[in-house]
């Protein structure tokens, strides 16, 4: 599966941001009477009495653009520029128009064929044609551009880091923007891209006290503030709040602290969100309830929608098995997908959808997309190697968390950056490793999942996705692969000790302990229970989970009593079921009662074939369990495509899990009798 991606920019930086000026003084005190709505929709009345009035189409065309009417204010602007060929204001207001509506071809078209006699409006037109260039994607024509501007003009050393930013180079981009910021000083817009670079280089720390500077300085300038709500919201298009909380949420996330990325939307977002703030937050809450993410982001691919939309979207479909829908919109949208996804996971989504027709022919994709991984994944890791054996790394103490001179601080980098690189490649070649194990997954070919698993074992042996795999293989194939299964499972845990046990899914727990059973390890198996308990039981103490219920050790024990079942001892794999349950408000839902059901049913089966004997206590202590599970089960409706295939007790009554268990209570109360 392709990782989740956030928007990490909501714009980039608008190198050419001047005001627009209004002309006759005469006019200001009527401008400033009546809001920019008002007073335009006043002006435009009085168009049709003087149509070629130079200060009243100026005065439209700065209102138009100050409402964020782009498009209307370049047609007033193109209408000045042909009544007063000589000004040279209105040439450039007419380009910037143009570059803020998204007509890049034609600011291009305009700027490039402009004469400007003034230095000052030549370098503004410059500037302009440069952003243009660059949001066409003509890097080369823009770096052209950029080399005719005045190089210690601040705006030109921003345009240039931008440039560098756009093309990959970081590093250069980070140096430049902090040239730029020693010239113009502190400002949001600059700490933002420089927080934004050391983000792309992988230092999150100084990533996220930029972004905290940039969020402190917004709150202490509007603290007890009565501004209008259109003050505020240009205020903090200004301070660039919006974005640093992206950004920052994006470094959460990428940390993988999911939680406090869910709770920084939850507390600074509420209405009237963007678009990158919407498809950012549902990433953050994609584990609450997919179908909803998938809605929203849906929602966004019909509109002005962030470029990793798609991506996310199909993503998402794939991860939950939805692979028509994922189909289905892959090639509705083939031409976007060409245009904003990446060759390799363009590449990668394309396999997928030649596995649900083609598989043999998917591996074969799949192979060569390895195959161009792999070198890269080789050298990755020989970059990291050095980058450790450097003096200022290798010999830095543990509990140093930050670099203390310039030495240790360029060492530092440099391993944040090889560490960045080699993960960038190794999340492109996860996907279609995974993709490639499913297919023989699919066909029950464990072996063959193995050895394509352990081919990348020198890249992938500490990554989390491929340990749980290599674990569930080992498992799947059972005899003689227990052993290897637990070590698997056990590296997976150890990652996830500091950070949080609970993230670790459920089915691994699972695994794990049944695997600890077949090894005769069931000491291990309950303190791995009691363990997992006792977290669900600090963090639901602590509100870490918020709304977001675990059911790990619910899971496992549902688990562990099925395998005894299995194996013939109802008894205790039974009583291990009615333990998963409790505590029933909390455990019971129709996960989890799909499978207990299942157990309960296996049983009636048996006793009533006469194939085992059940004692009185037990029995009884099923039929309390059926009386709690209906207590706790009247509101939770089951799906009819779900629900047990019994005669209802009454006629129109809807499939809810009290009736179920109403039904199983009076199927065992008979096997009693």
């Amino acid at each position: 599966m392709v990782a989740y991606e956030m928007v990490t920019t909501r714009r980039r930086y608008n190198y050419s941001r001047y005001v627009l000026s209004i002309e006759h003084a005469c006019i200001v005190t009527f401008y400033i009477d009546f809001s920019l709505i008002h007073s335009r929709s006043l002006l435009k009345a009085k168009l049709g009495e003087f149509p070629r009035s130079r200060p009243l189409l100026s005065l439209i065309a700065y209102c138009c653009y100050h409402t964020e009417d782009y498009a209307r204010a370049a047609e007033f602007y193109e209408t000045l520029t042909e009544l007063c060929p000589e000004s040279e204001d209105y040439r450039v207001y007419y380009v910037q128009t143009l570059v803020k509506s998204g007509s890049y071809f034609d600011a291009s078209r305009v700027a490039s064929s402009a004469v400007m006699s003034s230095t000052f409006h030549s370098q503004r037109l410059k500037l302009l044609r440069a952003h243009a260039e660059m949001e066409q994607g003509m890097l080369s024509a823009c770096s052209t551009t950029l080399s005719s501007c005045l190089e210690d003009d601040v705006e030109t050393i921003i345009a240039l880091a931008t440039l560098d930013f756009r093309e990959g180079r970081f590093a250069k981009s980070l140096e430049t923007y902090n040239i730029a910021k020693q010239v113009a000083g502190g400002q949001p817009c600059l700490d933002y891209y420089i927080s934004l670079c050391h983000y792309e280089l992988g230092d999150y720390d100084a990533a996220l006290e930029l972004v905290d500077r940039i969020i402190e300085e917004r709150r202490e300038d509007h603290a007890g503030a009565h501004d209008s709500l259109q003050c505020q919201e240009n205020s903090s298009k200004e301070s660039f709040f919006v974005e640093a909380l992206n950004l920052k949420a994006a470094v959460l996330y990428t940390t993988k602290h999911y939680d406090a990325a869910k709770n920084l939307f939850a507390r600074h977002f509420n209405e009237n969100l963007d678009t990158v703030t919407i498809h950012n937050d549902v990433v953050a809450n994609i584990d609450g309830d997919p179908s909803i993410g998938m809605q929203k982001l849906e929602f966004l691919l019909a509109q002005s929608f962030p470029p990793e939309t798609l991506s996310n979207l199909l993503t998402l479909y794939t991860s939950h098995s939805q692979d028509d829908l994922a189909a289905e919109t892959f090639e509705r949208n083939k031409h976007l997908a060409k245009e904003l996804l990446t060759p390799d996971v363009y590449a990668y989504f394309d396999a997928v959808m030649m596995s649900l027709s083609c598989p043999d022919d998917a591996f074969s994709m799949l192979e060569a997309q390895i195959a161009q991984h792999t070198p890269k994944l080789r050298s990755g890791k020989k970059n990291i190697k050095s980058a450790l054996a450097t003096p200022a790394t290798s010999h830095r103490p543990a509990t140093s968390a930050r670099p203390t001179n310039a030495a240790e601080r360029k060492e530092h980098r440099a391993l944040a950056v090889a560490t960045k690189e080699f993960e960038v490649i190794l999340d492109r070649f996860i996907p279609a490793l995974m993709l490639q194990c499913r297919i023989y997954w699919d066909r029950k070919e464990y072996s063959r999942v193995e050895q394509i698993l352990q081919q990348s074992a020198d890249f992938c042996h500490e990554n989390d996705v491929w340990l749980m795999n290599m674990g569930h293989t080992m498992f799947a194939q059972q005899h003689g692969k227990f052993e290897a299964s637990i070590e698997k499972y056990e590296l997976l845990l150890e990652h996830q000790t500091k950070d949080n046990l609970l993230k670790v899914p459920a089915v691994a727990f699972a695994n794990l302990c049944v695997a600890y059973i077949m090894t005769n390890q069931n000491e291990a198996a309950e303190t791995l229970i009691k363990t997992v308990e006792r977290e669900e039981q600090q963090q639901a103490a602590l509100g870490i989970n918020g709304e977001r219920a675990y059911h790990t050790s619910c899971i496992i024990n549902l688990v562990v009593g099925t395998l005894y079942c299995e194996r013939g001892n109802y008894e205790f794999g039974i009583s291990r079921i009615c333990k998963s349950m409790e505590p029933f408000e909390e455990n019971l839902c129709l996960d989890t009662w799909f499978y207990a059901k299942r157990c309960f049913l296996a049983l009636a089966r048996k006793i009533a074939k006469m194939m085992c004997i059940t004692g009185c206590d037990t029995l009884e202590d099923i039929i309390c369990f059926f009386d709690d599970i209906e207590s706790h089960g009247k509101h939770i409706i089951i799906a009819e495509s779900e629900a047990t295939h019994v005669k209802p007790l009454k006629p129109k009554e809807p499939a809810t899990i009290a009736s179920e268990a109403r039904q199983l209570r009076s199927i065992f109360i008979k096997l009693c009798a």
